[in-house]
């Protein structure tokens, strides 16, 4: 026998559910719990069966808040008139007052007196209290002003938790609305729920919110309702046994073009479009587009292509281009045959090209004439044979437009493992490392991210890392390419993403720290406000509370979400900007937390906190605890999951260094990032393994630091850092880059030095030397992290230093 546990509404009660109860008949074990008390979630995990939860309107929130935590003990949910986001708020001054004793409950029964009967009246609306004995029951309950004082303060609690999208989970869901509901607007309860991957909404004609008491036999008949499917493992893309067409990615292409061929896959700004934009962001950038169905066509007949000139499964194909339709078109072919797409980024340099051809191998390459040119003298590429070039020249075997062809080519079958995409991370200095992303693990990620940041139908989104194009490819939602190089950043880069943002009816977007603070700039100091996006998503770097305040000033409706990943394993953690602002807030504004807050750690890994160590690290016999921190001490913080890479392509010695492999033979990455865990069990970065600071004896780590010297006035760009020194070890330097429009003849450097000794020492946080240099040099990639080496050896160079 099946059991249904029912959450009443607020103002509600179990004996809300007694209509429904004595129509269900015996087939169902029925249980009505009183939802004010926490009681009711022990209901839904005591013993081994899964429950049927049904709930209305407020319940739906309840149940919705709490699914993460109980989706194991749960088959489908039934929400009935839902009220999952508040449409009418309490003002932060009429919350103070009703927490206030006395006053608070006077205004509450002088509410009540005003309002109870027309509460009730819009409650079972298009009813009378004549339709239903039960309708009167309701009237007179609530007559008793204390259960509108309930009410009252489990809304002042449903505003303090709001529902989120980190919330969401995938377990079968069903909606049912009522098409008169004058309590819950469909338009806004829908833009909330539709976001659950396996919601179904039902709306009930001639009927409002009281359709639990008016309608029970369509809430029994969803309740009876089969086939509610929940996925497996081996129904996935990427996770059939053997080898199976079904494990290519390229099944997501398919999968779209099936559901829904018309809809705008892509839509981009050409190089034309961009020379005749006349900077303004109110001046629309004209964008080009393809829909599904010609996107798909276009990547099989580029796939033909490339079997006809010989590149067959297994052969590495590295494909040189910047974000744009015909990368995207290469990557998929390329993955759509079975052989593995190669990614260098734009900023590479050519260093970092030899080891990577001397990695992979390859077969072919897709470029420019210059990017060949630049491959000519780098002698891992002579043996390269096949020379596919993008635009004009002449340093060619074929031209890219040769290789579409009128036929479409079949989908290799391919095993889950099967090497899908390499792409290569490093930093300033040593050899590439190229990750190995096969075709599970690049599904894996997708329902990863998912889980964090999933989308409707009607999104648009414009990403600015290439990872989180592919899930929006993979998710079928429109994707918006940003009009800026993102190898080359320049001052016209915030114009352009907000002119993209405000005439392209952007929504969503995913942005690099840099990018974001610079549009929160451009935007505030030009009165822009981006009002209609939804979701910001950020992350690659540390970005401090001061970011996440300036970026809300300019979208303020937005949530926006700071994820915690790398190249290895995206996402690991993720916290929303407001929830960021309310950690811990200090009496005092110029004392800071250790570290930054990145959130809660994906449900879809296993991690914990190991010694600070250089080189390999080997378990054999040994056990975790001999190389595990205590709980809530800072260590290097490492991972393991279904979307955590296990390797890379043809580099043992990176994985030695890299990866931990356990008893069970689940490889552990080592993030380098060393961490904490709060006993809100929120992850706190403090640093980088190899920029720890090791001063007489004690550790110190730069991230502190440098949001302490971010806040100067002066500063452009900042860093903390570890020097040699004889006594100490290492001495601590506080580096400043100054502010363009600052002139340096001018500028008081020992006021600027005396002032970040007063503020450090308030954070008792030593700093030994305070540099002004001429540049602090950041990553080529995202622009947003220090490249600590690079800077090292700039302050050994007088002429880098400027005060």
């Amino acid at each position: 026998m099946k059991t249904i546990i029912a959450l009443h509404g607020n103002p509600g009660s179990p004996a809300d559910w007694n209509i429904l109860r004595d129509k269900i008949g015996s087939q169902f074990q029925f249980k009505a719990v009183d939802a004010y008390s926490d009681g009711w979630k022990q209901e839904v995990t005591r013993g081994s069966d899964k429950k049927i939860i049904v709930a209305h309107s407020w319940g739906s929130y309840l149940i919705l808040k709490n699914l993460k935590e109980l989706k194991n003990h749960i088959e489908k949910v039934i929400l009935v008139a839902p009220y999952v986001k508040p449409e009418r708020t309490l003002s932060g001054l009429a919350t103070t007052l009703l927490k206030m004793p006395g006053l608070g409950d006077t205004l509450i029964k002088s509410n009540h007196k005003k309002a109870k009967d027309a509460f009730v009246s819009d409650l079972i609306h298009p009813n009378t209290l004549k339709d239903l004995p039960y309708f009167q029951t309701l009237h007179n309950h609530f007559q008793d002003w204390t259960v509108w004082q309930k009410t009252v303060v489990n809304k002042i609690k449903m505003q303090d938790n709001p529902w989120r999208e980190a919330d969401i989970t995938d377990v079968p869901l069903t909606v049912l609305y009522g098409e008169l509901d004058k309590i819950s607007s469909n338009e806004i309860q829908t833009a909330v729920l539709g976001k659950y991957p396996q919601a179904k909404m039902k709306t009930i004609p001639a009927t409002g919110h009281g359709l639990l008491w008016s309608h029970p036999e369509k809430i029994i008949s969803e309740i009876s309702a089969e086939g509610a499917t929940v996925s497996t493992s081996n129904q996935k893309i990427g996770y059939y046994p053997g080898s199976d067409e079904r494990n290519n990615v390229i099944n997501y292409m398919e999968k779209h073009l099936r559901e829904f061929p018309d809809r705008v896959a892509l839509r981009w700004a050409n190089r034309e479009s961009m020379a005749q934009w006349d900077g303004s962001p109110k001046t629309p950038i004209k964008h080009d587009e393809i829909s599904y169905k010609n996107f798909a066509a276009r990547i099989n007949s580029f796939a033909q292509g490339l079997l006809d000139i010989g590149i067959q499964k297994g052969d590495r194909v590295i494909i040189f281009l910047p974000m744009s339709l015909d990368m995207y078109t290469a990557m998929f072919a390329v993955q759509r045959i079975g052989a593995i797409a190669v990614f260098l980024d734009s900023w590479a340099r050519s260093h970092h090209l030899g080891a990577s051809a001397e990695c992979v191998g390859p077969k072919a390459m897709i470029s420019f004439q210059q990017a060949f040119a630049l491959v000519d003298q780098v002698p891992e590429f002579k043996s390269m044979p096949i020379r596919v070039l993008y635009g004009p020249g002449d340093k060619c075997t074929h031209r890219f437009p040769e290789l579409l062809k009128p036929t479409a080519s079949p989908i290799a079958s391919v095993e889950s493992e099967f090497t899908a995409l390499i792409t290569f991370t490093t930093g300033s200095t040593g050899k590439p490392k190229g990750a190995n992303r096969t075709h599970r693990f690049l599904s894996a990620q997708h329902h990863a991210l998912s889980h964090v940041i999933p989308y409707t139908e009607k999104d648009k989104d414009m990403p600015a890392f290439p990872i989180f194009s592919l899930n929006n490819l993979a998710s079928g939602v429109t994707t918006i390419l940003p009009a800026v190089d993102l190898a080359a950043p320049s001052e016209r880069d915030s114009a352009i993403l907000a002119c993209q943002i405000i005439n392209e009816g952007i929504n969503c977007t995913t942005l690099s720290p840099s990018m974001l603070v610079g549009l929160a700039r451009y935007c505030k100091e030009n009165g822009i406000k981006l009002d209609k996006l939804r979701r910001v998503v950020t992350g690659g770097a540390p970005i401090s509370k001061d970011d996440v305040k300036n970026f809300y000033e300019i979208a303020p409706q937005t949530d926006l979400w700071i994820l915690y990943g790398s190249t290895e394993a995206e996402p690991m953690a993720h916290i929303e900007g407001r929830d960021m602002l309310k950690e811990n807030p200090s009496a005092d504004p110029e004392i800071i937390e250790e570290g930054v807050n990145v959130g809660h750690i994906s449900e879809d890994i296993d991690y914990k906190f190991i010694r600070i160590k250089d080189g390999p690290v080997e378990l054999k016999g040994s056990s975790w605890s001999q190389i595990e921190v205590p709980n809530g001490e800072v260590g290097e913080f490492i991972c393991t999951g279904d979307h955590v890479c296990r390797d890379y392509y043809n580099n043992t010695d990176a994985f030695k260094t890299t990866k931990i492999m356990d008893g069970q033979n689940r490889v552990w990455h080592r993030t380098g990032d060393l961490a904490y865990i709060d006993s809100k069990k929120d992850l706190w970065i403090v640093g980088r393994t190899n920029n720890a600071i090791e001063r007489g004896g004690k550790y110190y780590f730069p991230v502190r630091a440098e949001v302490l010297l971010k806040r100067m006035p002066f500063a452009y760009r900042c860093a903390f850092l570890g020097m040699d020194d004889k006594s100490l070890g290492q001495a601590t330097y506080a580096c400043v880059e100054l502010k363009a429009d600052i002139d340096k003849a001018t500028f008081d450097f020992e006021a600027a030095k005396k002032e970040i000794n007063r503020v450090f020492a308030k954070n008792k946080i030593p700093v030994d030397q305070i540099k002004f240099v001429k540049a602090v040099p950041m990553d080529p990639r995202h622009h947003s992290k220090v490249e600590y080496k690079v800077l090292r050896d700039q302050l050994k160079d007088p002429g880098a230093i400027i005060a």
